[in-house]
C-alpha cells in the first residue's frame, strides 16, 4: 500500500477547535485564533444539533477571518473569486464542512478565526446546540 493511503496523519492537524460545542440563542460569538502562517490550506467542520424553539426560520453563519495579531484587525478571509469565505445553515440536525485556501490571506495576516452568527425568526425562546473544529494541512513542516 502507498503510505498516503495508510498514514496520512502526518498530512494535516486537527486539534484546532474553533468553537467549543455549546447552546446557542441569537447572537454572535468569536472564536480562538489560531497562528496559520505555517499552513497553507484548511477544512471548517461545524456540527449542529436540532433547533429547539420552533422558529419559522433559522439562519447560522460561519465566516472565517483573518488577522494580523490574534487579537486586532481582523477583516474577512476571501475565496478565489474575492468572495467572503462563510458556511451557511437553514437547519439543524446536521453536520457540514468548507474547505478554504491561505493563499488569499493578507501576507501580514498569520491568525485565523471562525465568527457563528446565529439569527432565528419567531419561535419561543429558540436555540441551537453548534460547535466547529479547524483542520489544518499544507504545512512546510510535519505536524508530529
Amino acid at each position: 500500500m502507498h503510505p498516503l493511503r495508510t498514514q496520512i496523519g502526518h498530512l494535516y492537524k486537527t486539534d484546532h477547535q474553533a468553537l467549543a460545542p455549546a447552546q446557542q440563542a441569537e447572537g454572535n460569538r468569536n472564536g480562538a485564533a489560531f497562528d496559520v502562517s505555517k499552513y497553507g490550506s484548511g477544512t471548517l467542520v461545524v456540527n449542529m444539533g436540532a433547533v429547539a424553539g420552533t422558529p419559522s426560520a433559522t439562519s447560522i453563519s460561519y465566516a472565517l477571518q483573518t488577522s494580523p495579531d490574534g487579537t486586532n484587525g481582523w477583516a474577512p478571509l476571501k475565496n478565489v473569486d474575492g468572495a467572503d469565505v462563510v458556511l451557511t445553515f437553514t437547519a439543524g440536525g446536521t453536520c457540514k464542512e468548507l474547505d478554504f485556501d491561505l493563499q488569499y490571506v493578507n501576507q501580514e495576516h498569520h491568525h485565523l478565526r471562525v465568527v457563528e452568527t446565529v439569527d432565528f425568526t419567531g419561535g419561543t425562546t429558540p436555540s441551537v446546540v453548534t460547535g466547529a473544529t479547524l483542520t489544518f494541512g499544507g504545512s512546510n513542516r510535519l505536524p508530529l
